[in-house]
């Protein structure tokens, strides 16, 4: 369910006006319909949280921007910055030293060593580089466990897996679907895929808020400006992508069949 404005002001206890102020300072990005802006219920959570830092915490913008990153970063079950755990029980299980997992997925060995010790972030290029090495996917390794398979999900309830130091989010729509797989990507302000990548089957982009840019192949430039944008691409084209708007982006992608 969605809110105007005023219907989620009354709901979080602030004036509208303080709403528009707090996206005016970068604390929250609605989605834009036209002239309206829509706030889901889970925006409505993350407004009642900027509330309590205001009111009981007495934190000013610059504060409360620092402890919504410290948040994500640190993340909970549901939305959770990259476990590099899986990883390694992959490559051990596949019989592979650090250094041939490093050539077969051309990322260097401390690299690899850092990711799956927790102590770096990956970005989708160079994470999608390695799933495809270990003949696995981003979903089937960091996905909900086989055998989930609700036709509903619940947006309060959706997996998702953060990357690229938490400036990427990206949340599970479906899940046991066989044919398609359904995600919501959300992106930080400069967020972008830090190079190329290619798979098998074909790629849908929505633009929900925000803008992007897409890269394929070596001469084919598209930009997502408008609510409401479409992108469709086959995915065994080298593609790579940046959030070009001046905040967050969010985008509905698509692919068909789950090789991501």
């Amino acid at each position: 369910m969605t809110y105007l404005i005023g219907e989620a002001a009354r709901r979080v206890g602030v004036s509208a006006s303080a709403l528009r102020l707090w996206e005016r300072q970068g604390l929250v990005r609605p989605l834009r319909r036209g002239r309206y802006r829509l706030y889901s219920d889970a925006d409505l959570d993350h407004l009642r949280h900027i509330r309590r830092l205001r009111q009981v915490e007495r934190l000013n913008a610059p504060g409360i921007r620092r402890v919504l990153r410290d948040s994500v970063t640190a993340g909970h079950d549901a939305e959770r910055r990259l476990d590099g755990r899986p990883l390694r029980r992959l490559r051990e299980q596949q019989g592979l030293s650090l250094r041939e997992a490093s050539r077969r997925s051309g990322l260097s060995v401390s690299f690899l060593s850092a990711v799956e010790r927790g102590a770096s972030g990956a970005t989708v290029a160079t994470l999608q580089r390695l799933t495809a090495a270990y003949g696995t996917t981003l979903n089937a390794l960091f996905g909900p466990p086989s055998g989930s398979t609700p036709r509903l999900v619940r947006s309060s309830e959706r997996p998702a897996l953060m990357l690229g130091d938490a400036s990427v989010r990206i949340e599970q729509l479906a899940l046991g679907t066989s044919q398609l797989e359904p995600q919501l990507f959300v992106l930080a302000e400069g967020a972008s895929s830090d190079g190329a990548y290619a798979h098998d089957g074909e790629e849908f982009l929505y633009l929900l808020s925000g803008a992007l840019t897409v890269w394929l192949g070596d001469d084919e430039t598209y930009r997502l400006a408008d609510v409401g944008d479409a992108l469709s691409f086959p995915s065994t084209l080298p593609h790579r992508w940046r959030n070009d708007a001046r905040g967050e982006t969010r985008l509905l992608w698509i692919n068909t069949p789950p090789t991501f």
